[in-house]
């Protein structure tokens, strides 16, 4: 996992972007700022090699440097694939092959929820929960077939079963999201 941190000398007000992966430095950006030459060869001193190393330095140069965590919201992709892969692992227990195929067939999948929602993309990620949350309820034949490039060639009949048999709506949203 990547994570993000900026980092403000506050005495130079220097700006910097540290980032982590699986808790292991692996780059460090200048922002904004000045640095000299015998700030530079002190950087090392305010930067964890370590993600897990970061509360301490924390709380070690608390009045020099200041560090905040950037946390980014997940993209509408991100939760739809989120789901997805969380819907095949528990069906096949097996983590999913995702190709490029696979993406853009599920690009395909969130604009075409997105329309029939209003182009609301919280409700079409609650249609795209109605359908997976359904999928033990559809035919066999496409029960078997859980690949996102297969989903997309087949959305509308997938959509069109699922309707027939009613109680098309989310739990929590009290119906207002309903195919």
């Amino acid at each position: 996992m990547t994570n993000h941190y900026n980092i403000e000398i506050l005495e130079t007000q220097t700006h910097l972007k540290v980032t982590y992966r699986d808790n292991k430095f692996r780059k460090l950006e200048h922002l904004r700022g000045k640095i000299d030459d015998a700030m530079l060869r002190q950087l090392g001193r305010i930067i964890p090699r370590l993600e897990a190393s970061m509360e301490s330095f924390k709380t070690h140069f608390e009045a020099k440097v200041s560090y905040t965590k950037i946390e980014t919201e997940k993209s509408t992709y991100t939760l739809f694939l989120d789901e997805w892969t969380a819907f095949f692992e528990q069906l096949t227990g097996l983590p999913p092959k995702f190709t490029g195929a696979d993406g853009n067939s599920l690009k395909s999948i969130i604009t075409y929820l997105k329309k029939l929602s209003a182009g609301s993309e919280p409700e079409a990620l609650a249609l795209w929960k109605i359908i997976l949350s359904k999928w033990h309820t559809i035919k066999e034949f496409h029960q078997q077939n859980t690949d996102l490039k297969y989903i997309n060639s087949k959305l509308n009949i997938i959509l069109h079963e699922i309707k027939q048999q009613g109680n098309t709506f989310t739990q929590g949203t009290n119906g207002s999201v309903e195919l």
